[in-house]
């Protein structure tokens, strides 16, 4: 009997076509633990996608309807007053010049091509027209200022605030019979609308001469909204010009 038989240590013969298999630590039998991302990356990548839903859906709503844009802020009232010194148009009474002019400012300018734009596809969008004509009115194109306010009162009974703006457009370009019987629409519209009531003031007693009439209406606006500011500034600009005329 050789070594090899007698040698109880040896390994069991291998069959044949069968390779030795090798013995692997648990480590290495157990596989890798899958390591799952954070949670907070997971709502991040929602988060972005939703973003960029969203943006895409609104730009093809904005594309398709530019109103919205026009139309996304709060109601404008604006509600110009006349001025009552060369070249006033949107001065607040007694302010001594009042805001400056936008004739000639660039964004404006754009804002009122915009509008124009957005009209010529809604031409019976009232609340466009009215936006147009207060950025005509903003940039002292008055006579688009004037279109774009009478077509919105076509579509839609206007409120005090339009027609004030309206009668100054009309002052300021000159048909001051005009911008009067606005001004008497808006006060019989709202009563309270003092805008309105102050530029008949100035009507009646800067274009027409008849200090009595504006100074009774100064003098009751003075009563009812004595927060008006240049009340006082416009009553003794009326006096000094009737002076000059010689006499109320």
């Amino acid at each position: 009997m050789t070594t090899e038989e007698n040698d109880d240590h040896l390994p069991p013969p291998v069959p044949a076509g069968k390779p030795p298999r090798e013995k692997k630590g648990r480590a290495a039998e157990e596989p890798e633990p899958r390591t799952s991302p954070s949670p907070w990356a997971d709502r991040g990548l929602f988060l972005v996608l939703g973003l960029l839903a969203g943006f895409t859906a609104a730009y093809l709503y904005l594309d398709k309807n530019p109103s919205a844009v026009a139309q996304a802020g709060p109601a404008d009232p604006h509600a110009g007053l006349t001025g009552v010194g060369p070249g006033a148009t949107r001065d607040l009474p007694g302010s001594g010049g009042g805001q400056p002019s936008l004739a000639t400012d660039p964004v404006a300018r754009q804002k009122l091509l915009d509008l124009e734009a957005a009209v010529a596809k809604e031409p019976k969008n009232a609340e466009l027209l009215v936006q147009l004509g207060n950025t005509a009115y903003d940039v002292e194109d008055w006579k688009k200022a004037v279109d774009a306010y009478e077509r919105s009162l076509k579509l839609r009974a206007g409120d005090a605030n339009v027609l004030t703006d309206l009668g100054v457009a009309y002052r300021n370009l000159g048909n001051t019979d005009k911008a009067l019987a606005m001004f008497l629409q808006a006060s019989a519209r709202d009563p309270n609308h003092w805008p309105a009531r102050f530029n008949q003031a100035v009507i009646f007693g800067i274009d027409k001469g008849d200090t009595k009439k504006a100074l009774e209406i100064l003098t009751k606006l003075k009563k009812e909204h004595p927060e008006v500011p240049g009340l006082d500034s416009l009553t003794g600009d009326i006096e000094k010009r009737a002076q000059a005329r010689g006499g109320a």
